[in-house]
C-alpha cells in the first residue's frame, strides 16, 4: 500500500487545520471517492496509517468471508515514535487487501504547527477501482463458463467433478469481489453473478456422492489407520464401497526419539489415486508427520489423530487436484 504514495500532493503548512483532518474532504465528496485520514509525529508513517485505515474499511465490511485482525504497537524511544503493525488474514478465499485498495494514493499532506504531528489524506476513486475489480471478476466469469463447458462435455466422473470444483472456488473468488464492490458503489449493488454458489455447491455434492471409491491401505506401522480413511473419504462426501476408483494410504513411522522427558515420532502419510483399470496411479500425494508426548506410550495415539486430522482437511483437495 505504501507504493500508493506516489503522485500525491504535499502540503507541509503550519496553518489552520484543512477540513479533511476534521471531517469529510470537500475536494474527495464521498460520492466519488471514499477517504481515510492518519497520523503521526513522521511524515510516512501518517501515510501509511491513511492507507491502512482505509484498507480497514474494507476488512471490516467483509468480516463474513474473513477473520482478519490488525495488531499495531507503538514505541517511543529516545524521542523517536515507531510503529510495527501486522495483518492477518485468514479467509474462505483468497482476501488481499492491497488488492481492494489498488489505486489508492496519499493525496493531501499536512503538518500541525503546535505538536508537528504529521496528517495525510488517503483517497480511492470510486469509479476507477470499480471498474478494476469488475475487470477481474469478468475474468473469473469466463473462467467459470470455460470449467462448465468442459464438464458438460466430460465423460469421466472424476474429471467432471474437478471443473465443478474449479468452478466453485471461481465463484467463491467472485463472490468476494461482489462484497467488496458493493463497499465501493455508492448504490450498493455491484455486479450480480450468474452463477449461484448454493447451487454449485448442491450439484458438486451430487456428484461426489455418485463418485465410486473404494479404500484400501498398503501399509500401517500403527494400525487403525483403514477406519480414519473411510471416515476421512466418506467426509469428503465420496461414495465410499463401491466398485470403480481405489484410494489407497499408507502410513510408515520411524524409531521413537527418546530425549528424557520428551518423547518424539516421525512418520510418513501417503495416499494414491487409482483409476478404474485398477493399475493406472492417477495422482500421489505424501505428508511428513511429527508429534510427540512426555510419555511414549501416547505417541501412536497421538500420531493416529495427527493423520486423521491431515486426511479430513486435505483428502478431497488432493483428489481433486489428482484429477487436473
Amino acid at each position: 500500500m505504501v507504493t500508493a504514495c506516489m503522485q500525491s500532493t504535499t502540503v507541509m503548512s503550519t496553518a489552520d487545520a484543512p477540513e479533511w483532518v476534521r471531517s469529510e474532504p470537500d475536494m474527495y465528496p464521498n460520492f466519488k471517492y471514499m477517504s481515510a485520514t492518519g497520523s503521526a509525529s513522521k511524515a510516512e508513517q501518517a501515510k501509511a496509517r491513511a492507507l491502512s485505515n482505509l484498507a480497514k474499511i474494507f476488512e471490516v465490511q467483509i468480516r463474513e468471508v474473513s477473520t482478519t485482525s490488525q495488531d499495531t504497537q507503538t514505541s517511543k524511544k529516545d524521542g523517536i515514535e515507531t510503529v510495527a503493525s501486522s495483518a492477518r488474514i485468514a479467509s474462505t478465499v483468497n482476501l488481499k487487501t492491497d488488492k481492494m485498495v489498488q489505486g489508492a494514493r496519499i493525496a493531501e499532506q499536512w503538518q500541525s504547527s503546535t505538536d508537528l504531528t504529521y496528517h495525510a489524506l488517503a483517497v480511492l476513486d470510486r469509479a476507477q477501482a470499480g471498474n478494476n475489480i469488475r475487470g477481474e471478476m469478468r475474468d473469473l466469469d469466463d473462467q467459470t463458463e470455460h470449467a462448465l463447458d468442459q464438464h458438460g462435455r466430460r465423460e469421466d466422473v472424476l474429471l467432471k467433478i474437478a471443473d465443478l470444483h474449479k468452478a466453485n472456488e471461481l465463484q467463491q473468488d467472485r463472490e468476494t469481489l461482489q462484497r467488496t464492490l458493493k463497499i465501493i458503489d455508492v448504490k450498493g449493488k455491484g455486479s450480480p453473478a450468474r452463477w449461484q454458489l448454493a447451487e454449485l455447491n448442491e450439484q458438486l455434492g451430487r456428484e461426489l456422492r455418485d463418485l465410486p471409491v473404494q479404500t484400501a491401505i498398503r501399509v500401517d506401522d500403527i494400525g487403525g489407520l483403514s477406519n480414519i480413511l473411510q471416515g476421512a473419504a466418506a467426509n469428503a462426501g465420496f461414495n465410499v464401497g463401491g466398485s470403480g476408483y481405489q484410494l489407497a494410504a499408507s502410513l510408515e513411522k520411524q524409531q521413537p526419539i527418546d530425549q528424557g522427558d520428551w518423547h518424539w515420532l516421525r512418520a510418513t502419510l501417503k495416499i494414491e489415486l487409482i483409476a478404474q483399470d485398477g493399475v493406472t496411479v492417477i495422482g500421489y500425494q505424501s505428508w511428513p508427520l511429527k508429534v510427540s508426548a512426555s510419555n511414549p506410550s501416547q505417541l501412536d495415539a497421538r500420531m493416529l489423530k495427527e493423520v486423521d486430522k491431515k486426511l479430513k482437511n486435505e483428502l478431497l483437495n488432493s483428489v481433486l487436484q489428482f484429477a487436473t
